[in-house]
């Protein structure tokens, strides 16, 4: 019965979403086959070796906007939207070149904003409904029902990286990357049914209550390898990244399911039930799985194109959050703590995925370069209703990412401008809970369906790069 209660849904599961870089953050995964700009240490750190100077860049998303509708989404007529508007820095980066030519490594590193998320969900119903059997609630009761999600996650990431000249033609490189991610998700609903004090009704109240609250932060670490061959025509460039490591995380969960005077089976007394309670001091951790980059590039006079695709592994099921078994179902005993993992465990599972990009950068003089791009985003999560506990996915659709920009440079400086634009649709999107046509058996939370979500979104790219002794 209380197992019928929960759903959570959490965290943006895109690996693509946000990008890096001063051109890469246009001209997306060009910085795997050759040396775009600072974030080579990100891409690909076997392009470091290209590198002709040290230089220092600070690449941000001056304003994002993104607006997610979800038509439907609370019950047929009850459509909700979550919109978002930010200013975030998202890399501050380098490159540091040995002064003595003779040397065949240059070093990277960069500061990033690596994943941010906000999203929020609310809408409410008031009206009158029959929802009681005649002889408990005559005529028709006032239905309230109210619903909310929040959910905010941050991850911040640290790398470091080194590239090594081997040849005219090879390069190698390898990279450590520390992620630090926090979540903070929240999701809530009520709905009850109350009968008119007027008629002295045998019941004047039956409530259905749930509040899950999730919070998080875990650090881990993972290595990517990278390789590039630089030939008379091509460049391309190869990486693969390990999959996670983690280092430390800890978490808590607060919660509180109850049921007032609901009939669980016909005939039988009305009763209470409830749930309650927070525990702290969880181990956390998340994962992100192995994957590998594959890139290539071509000058065509003054056009150079751009190609990749990325593949992601998968990650079976495993537990974000696990309480264990301490007491939830209210009074606790030695039986029915057993079920608090069962209701209140927050786990996650990736299926398998494959993105790529296109990109192109036209020469319209030396000193101005047009870029544009296009590329997939698709989501990772997998989904299994048979598993128990809250699965953390939400953003269940896939994006799709237009690019452009213009780069110009001015002595030792050079400064990029830039607009993305994005989109996702999901036709048959599950309703956390629904207005429409509630009952006792579903305890109040609706006839759950599916309604149509759709997310666009704009974002204004604007990125310094400082060249350290350049010459005219």
């Amino acid at each position: 019965m209380l197992l019928a209660c929960t759903s959570a849904y959490a965290q943006d599961n895109h690996y693509s979403w946000m990008q890096y870089g001063s051109r890469n953050s246009i001209l997306y995964n060009a910085g795997l086959s050759r040396f775009e700009d600072q974030s080579a240490v990100i891409m690909n750190p076997a392009t470091l070796a290209e590198a002709l100077q040290s230089s220092f860049n600070f690449n941000t998303n001056v304003i994002s906007f993104n607006k997610i509708t979800f038509e439907d989404g609370l019950g047929k007529g009850f459509t909700v939207k979550s919109d978002n508007l930010n200013v975030l820095p998202s890399m501050a980066s380098g490159v540091m070149k040995p002064k003595d030519p003779s040397k065949k490594w240059t070093l990277g590193y960069a500061l990033y904003h690596s994943n941010t998320d906000v999203l929020d969900f609310s809408d409410r119903s008031e009206r009158r409904e029959d929802l009681l059997p005649e002889n408990e609630g005559p005529g028709e009761e006032n239905y309230l029902a109210q619903f909310n999600l929040e959910n905010k996650i941050d991850e911040f990431t640290g790398v470091i990286g080194m590239g090594w000249k081997m040849g005219d033609h090879w390069r190698i490189g390898a990279s450590q990357s520390f992620t630090f991610r926090t979540q903070n998700y929240d999701e809530a609903f009520g709905a009850y049914v109350i009968t008119d004090p007027a008629l002295n009704a045998p019941v004047d109240l039956v409530g259905s209550n749930q509040d899950y609250n999730v919070k998080y932060n875990t650090l881990f670490t993972s290595t990517k390898f990278g390789f590039t061959y630089k030939g008379e025509k091509w460049d391309m460039g190869v990486t693969v990244s390990t999959p996670t490591l983690r280092i430390m995380g800890s978490g808590r969960i607060l919660a509180d399911l109850s049921l007032t005077n609901v009939k669980i089976i016909p005939g039988a007394p009305r009763s209470n039930f409830l749930a309650n309670g927070q525990i702290e001091d969880i181990k956390a951790k998340y994962k992100y799985p192995v994957n590998a980059s594959l890139g290539a590039s071509r000058l065509f006079g003054n056009l150079r194109l751009y190609g990749a695709v990325q593949w992601y592994g998968a990650i079976d099921e495993y537990t974000v959050l696990d309480p264990g078994d301490a007491p939830f179902i209210q009074p606790p005993s030695a039986n029915n703590v057993l079920y608090t993992s069962q209701l209140l465990r927050a786990w996650s599972s990736n299926r398998s995925v494959v993105n790529g990009s296109v990109a192109a950068e036209w020469m319209l003089k030396p000193t101005s370069h047009l870029l544009l791009s296009f590329r997939t985003d698709h989501h990772y999560a997998s989904i299994d209703p048979d598993i128990d506990g809250n699965n953390l996915a939400v953003k269940q659709w896939d994006n799709y990412h237009l690019t452009i920009g213009n780069q110009r440079e001015l002595k030792s400086s050079v400064w990029l401008v830039g607009l993305r634009f994005n989109y996702g649709v999901n036709n048959e999107f599950p309703q956390p809970v629904s207005f429409t046509d509630p009952s006792e058996g579903n305890f109040l939370q609706g006839d759950r369906n599916t309604g149509k979500i759709k997310s666009m979104g704009i974002q204004l790219l604007l990125s310094y790069t400082f060249k350290f002794g350049h010459k005219e």
